[in-house]
């Protein structure tokens, strides 16, 4: 059985920077893409290893010991000589496992996400009305704000101003049917 140094082809001894390169040129070598149509899943199987040899030999005595890549870890590795290695909900997800999320959970983010697109429909009716009633505000009297003393300016900053106020509006209508909806 090899082990990760015999893998990447360095010495047990070598630094962070022999692994780095010793991984770059193995990669290169057995890279998936580099292979011949008939050798592709060997050469996927392969760069695999490679990879697994230089996340472990790349990570540091106490990275590891905090993730709990310990011999002792044997019921979450993926099965790389002795050395258990704890695997990331991003690789497990990867690599088309399954993630168990508990049904709690996914109640409450669809509820969210039912409150969200509530919020949502009462902006999308809020916001443009404001802005609109605003802007025609200071086109029928232009004296009622005078910021800048530039009519385009004032004109976008008093848009601006009431689309802010339709989504304050739009906001608490939406909250307001929330809480007595008893959502």
């Amino acid at each position: 059985m090899s082990t990760y140094h015999d893998i990447l082809g360095i010495n047990p001894g070598a630094s962070q920077e022999e692994i780095k390169h010793a991984f770059r040129q193995r990669a290169l070598e057995c890279h998936p893409d580099q292979a011949d149509e008939g050798e592709k899943e060997a050469a996927q199987r392969e760069f695999l290893r490679v990879r697994e040899a230089f996340e472990t030999l790349s990570d540091s005595e106490d990275k590891r010991w905090s993730r709990g890549a310990r011999n002792e870890d044997a019921s979450d590795d993926d099965g790389g000589g002795g050395r258990g290695r704890r695997r990331s909900y991003a690789e497990r997800w990867r690599n088309a496992e399954k993630v168990r999320v508990s049904k709690d959970i996914v109640d409450r983010v669809q509820g969210l996400s039912g409150e969200y697109r509530l919020i949502r429909q009462k902006n999308k009716i809020t916001i443009p009305v404001c802005a609109v009633l605003t802007a025609s505000v200071f086109l029928y009297d232009p004296l009622t704000m005078h910021g800048t003393g530039l009519f385009l300016l004032d004109f976008l900053l008093v848009g601006l101003v009431g689309s802010a106020c339709g989504f304050a509006l739009g906001s608490v209508w939406a909250y307001t049917e929330i809480f007595l909806a008893g959502r």
